[in-house]
């Protein structure tokens, strides 16, 4: 290079300007290592940093440039040679150590793509949630020849609870308190055992249900918070399982979020004509499905926008501002239900 060349030159800890072998201007780094993390990990996948964007906005562009990642700001210099000295600007050898940790870090996490397993999880609950409808139904139906009354004593958890662990209706009555007479038939130990057996099949499916309800609601805080906060873990979880993964959601437009579960009705109104979905999967959040009936399309709109959002940040940024993003939907659905 000339001596008046002016390079843009990005190290660990931040972007700057050489010229004649001197840095004359300079955009460093948070001394944060998983900012350091976040901008090395954008590098490596070709992407220009905003401090290396200041730096080429205050230059007009008339700067040559070290590596063929920034290649469409200038010509391409070789400088192999140059080191500048972190500890000059007070960054540490620990900092980058600390830096490459988070790096690894981060790309174990995105080496196995999150919504994959999420995906299958949330396919499980579902699985799980109708496998224990029909069970209870059954069960309900069959230990009621024996206790019929037990059903309106107890909710299904219990209900469940106490057939497994007791069956007998003398010893469930003495539990939950009740003292009316029974009205229903004797039954045969080994209709008790295949009761008491279903009992407990019904009982390791809720248990393995919030088990997973559980793992999904860590997964969605960990890799999604944002989203999580605004939706619920269970919705956002059940938006990502739709599209496969957090980065496919965050690339939909937030009408394809809007309407995301239902396709059958969005099928029908693209082949016959009928009126078009105003909401899918989101429909099941209270800011949609408490709505009155005339807003549910316009507050839609806005939720799914503000989906977007959360989704995006959660995906390419990755900085938590999902109290903010909720408080900014919250006061809009207000302003719509005063308008309206």
């Amino acid at each position: 290079m000339t001596d008046k060349d002016k390079i843009l030159y990005t190290a660990w800890f931040g972007s700057f300007i050489i010229e004649d072998g001197e840095v004359i201007e300079k955009e460093l780094f948070p001394k944060e290592p998983i900012e350091i993390a976040k901008r090395r990990s954008r590098m490596e996948e070709g992407e220009i940093l905003n401090e290396e964007k200041r730096l080429i906005d205050r230059n007009n562009g008339d700067l040559s440039v070290s590596t063929e990642r920034l290649s469409d700001f200038g010509k391409v210099k070789d400088i192999e040679e140059l080191e500048i000295d972190s500890a000059k600007y007070s960054y540490d050898d620990v900092l980058l150590q600390k830096a490459l940790h988070e790096l690894g870090k981060r790309k174990i996490r995105e080496s196995i793509d999150f919504g994959e397993h999420l995906a299958r999880a949330v396919e499980t609950i579902q699985d799980l949630n109708e496998t224990i409808n029909i069970k209870m139904e059954r069960l309900k139906t069959w230990y009621s020849l024996y206790f019929p009354e037990l059903k309106d004593e107890v909710n299904n958890e219990r209900f469940v609870g106490l057939i497994t662990e007791y069956g007998d209706r003398n010893e469930i009555k003495e539990k939950i308190g009740f003292d009316d007479e029974f009205t229903g038939q004797e039954i045969t130990d080994q209709e008790m055992g295949h009761l008491r057996s279903l009992a407990k099949t019904i009982k390791d499916d809720m248990d393995l249900r919030e088990d997973l309800e559980r793992y999904v609601e860590e997964r969605m805080e960990e890799h999604a918070p944002n989203l999580s906060t605004l939706t619920g873990p269970k919705l956002g979880g059940e938006l990502i399982a739709k599209q496969g993964s957090l980065e496919s959601l965050a690339k939909q437009p937030a009408s394809t979020i809007q309407v995301l579960g239902a396709e059958k009705s969005l099928f029908r109104h693209l082949d016959k004509g009928t009126d078009p979905p105003k909401h899918g999967l989101i429909l099941q959040h209270p800011y949609v499905h408490k709505a009155p009936e005339s807003l549910r399309g316009k507050i839609a709109r806005i939720f799914s926008n503000k989906i977007a959002i959360a989704a995006r940040i959660d995906y390419f940024d990755g900085e938590y501002r999902g109290d903010k993003i909720r408080e900014e939907l919250e006061e809009k659905i207000e302003e719509i239900k005063e308008e309206n």
